[in-house]
């Protein structure tokens, strides 16, 4: 399936949901004026500055990273693929968790690395606009496109290799979890979120026939690994002559670029489109501020480059240490909120403690406890 003739159209809102926001630009666009004081010497005229971190990642030597590396270098993708090239995968040493980190230094603006729209994976038809359509349905079309569909699961072998597993690399969102478990993370925007995805996949899987497990972890891999786009389509109901109005959102997954991990407020980078009514458009990653050799690169996901530790959990299964859009969620309210400390069953202490005694053993209840304590740190000091 060729995805180009689904990217090389007008971009109508700078918004990827279930990843990050996003800029645009074409390829013949002015380089703006850095002004940074980052990366200057503080030791006098002449003084090179130390453009380099201490290397904290192994990097990936596997064969299956290898064949994805060959498959993009074959469509002509840039910043990859050899140490002098700009990006590596690797594994960091401490946590064992695999990211891509700069082979060498980055200016702020500057790209860091591309691949081409035709390698983008469209998890939806883009002439078809539905406002209903939800993460368990792309997940439907990803068995049925791509990986029940002999042709196109060889085509796309190199990148669906790569993709985790039950056994590595997954973490489990809480439509995963038991309904006492989703209970007790209390937040009733992310309860209700989870049993609606739940009931979603469970509904999907009998209409289908796709085994229920089988379309739960696509589902995960959908909302863990995809990027949403809108674009404006041709609109029947606009007169000829007229600018069309019609705006739909597809998902698509972008091999390589979805390896990046997450940070909520220390991200170095950001995804950027260019050229997007081309049909040689490009994903491209680019510096939000300088990047030093070895250090890892990272992105803000969230539907408009930030998300909520509830939107986290749910999409990616995991609460980031710091989140300070959670205090501005916290701060406004409304549906779906807890409003106060008050409105816990239990206190931050209680839950400090819980965790503290069960370790690694409480499996899910981990994630509920980390999440429940996280927003709890989160209220505004009461005025």
């Amino acid at each position: 399936m060729r995805v180009v003739s689904l990217l090389s159209l007008s971009v109508l809102s700078q918004n990827f949901g279930g990843a990050l926001s996003f800029a645009v630009s074409s390829s013949n666009s002015p380089k703006r004026k850095q002004v940074t004081n980052q990366g200057k010497s503080a030791g006098g005229f002449g003084k090179k500055p130390d453009d380099t971190v201490p290397t904290t990642h192994s990097p990936d030597e596997s064969l299956s990273t290898q064949n994805l590396l060959n498959f993009l270098l074959q469509w002509k993708s840039q910043g990859l693929g050899a140490a002098e090239s700009g990006t590596e995968l690797g594994f960091d040493m401490n946590t064992n968790i695999r990211g891509l980190y700069a082979t060498r230094p980055f200016k702020k603006d500057e790209i860091i690395c591309k691949i081409p729209s035709d390698c983008a994976l469209a998890l939806v038809d883009p002439s078809v606009v539905n406002d209903d359509f939800t993460v368990a349905d792309g997940a439907v079309n990803f068995l049925q496109w791509y990986v029940n569909n002999p042709q196109a699961k060889q085509m796309w072998s190199a990148y669906l290799d790569t993709l985790p597993t039950r056994e590595m690399h997954f973490d489990p969102t809480p439509d995963f979890y038991s309904d006492g478990e989703i209970d007790q993370l209390e937040f009733p925007m992310i309860v209700k979120q989870a049993k609606e995805r739940k009931n979603q996949i469970m509904e999907l899987a009998q209409s289908s026939g796709i085994p229920f497990d089988e379309l739960q972890f696509a589902t995960w891999l959908v909302a863990s690994r995809s990027f949403m786009i809108k674009i404006s389509v041709n609109d029947p109901m606009v007169k000829e002559g007229a600018l069309s109005t019609t705006q739909n959102t597809i998902r698509v997954l972008l091999p390589y670029l979805d390896m990046i991990n997450h940070s909520s407020d220390d991200y170095n980078a950001e995804l950027h489109l260019i050229d997007p009514e081309k049909d040689d458009a490009w994903f491209a990653i680019r510096a939000v501020r300088p990047i030093k050799k070895g250090k890892e690169v990272t992105i803000s996901y969230g539907a408009s480059g930030v998300e909520t530790s509830a939107g986290l959990l749910m999409n990616y299964g995991f609460v980031a240490d710091e989140n300070r859009i959670d205090t501005y969620l916290l701060k406004k309210g409304g549906e779906g909120v807890i409003e106060s400390l008050e409105g816990w069953s239990t206190t931050l202490e209680e839950d400090e403690a819980a965790m503290a005694q069960g370790g690694n053993a409480l499996g899910n209840m981990a994630n509920v406890l980390r999440f429940r304590t996280k927003m709890k740190k989160s209220y505004p000091p009461s005025e």
